[in-house]
């Protein structure tokens, strides 16, 4: 049974923590936003970024959660330049104090967590080589209604923009949608995604779309194990 820890408000919603048997889940306004049953998707979007981005570069990771990503992109890439922009003071608290007290404690000086918007880390000046966006459930606003500017033509070439010249946004989305993809085509994104499975739910998978400014090499996308979306397929 999932026990009821402590709840907060963020951009006037509700966030809830929970915990079992040592895992813990996170709701906002009584739907589930991450739980730590299942993080493998979480894991692989970490990994993504500490492969996609080059030495000593930069990353920006929209969104703390519960640190999954945060974590494997540690474990993946040697020192690399990471601020995590969390809007929510109690989400920041919560993984320092319940959810990963040994990482937080850990955390090397190149690692910042900061308590921010993640949009307010991009725009003019900023030149980041990779952006990884995890603030709701996919392309379409959950955790703030503010959050849907994140995924229009606008908001798409705002990260653009604030990538460097070769330079990737990843996004972590629980469903498909290639309305998004198409946007994202024509904001000059190279789009490609990794399909990510449950473990004990085969009808079940969530996915990581990647944008890049520059498409990846046929051999880097096998190397990622990406493929290629079909815009065509969008609707309309």
């Amino acid at each position: 049974m999932w026990v009821h820890l402590d709840s907060a408000t963020s951009g006037g919603s509700r966030l809830d923590l929970y915990e079992r048997d040592g895992r813990h889940m996170i709701r906002v306004d009584g739907w589930e936003l991450m739980n730590g049953d299942y993080h493998a998707s979480e894991d692989r979007l970490g990994e993504l970024a500490g492969r996609l981005v080059p030495p000593r570069g930069a990353i920006l990771i929209g969104g703390l959660g519960l640190g999954y990503t945060l974590a494997s992109l540690l474990a993946t890439q040697e020192r690399p330049r990471v601020t995590v922009a969390e809007r929510s003071s109690a989400v920041l608290g919560w993984f320092a104090h319940h959810v990963n007290p040994r990482l937080a404690a850990s955390l090397p000086p190149e690692v910042r967590l900061i308590e921010s918007d993640v949009a307010d880390q991009i725009g003019a000046g900023q030149c980041w080589d990779v952006i990884v966006l995890d603030v709701d459930n996919g392309p379409a606003a959950l955790s703030a209604p503010g959050n849907a500017a994140f995924y229009d033509a606008a908001g798409l070439a705002r990260w653009r923009d604030s990538l460097a010249p070769g330079g990737h946004l990843l996004l972590w989305t629980s469903f498909e949608d290639l309305d998004f993809v198409a946007r994202a085509d024509a904001a000059g994104f190279a789009v490609t995604r990794q399909i990510v499975a449950f473990p004990a739910r085969v009808d079940q998978a969530h996915l990581l779309y990647v944008l890049s400014r520059k498409p990846l090499a046929a051999a880097e996308r096998r190397r990622l194990g990406l493929e290629g979306v079909d815009v065509r397929r969008t609707p309309g």
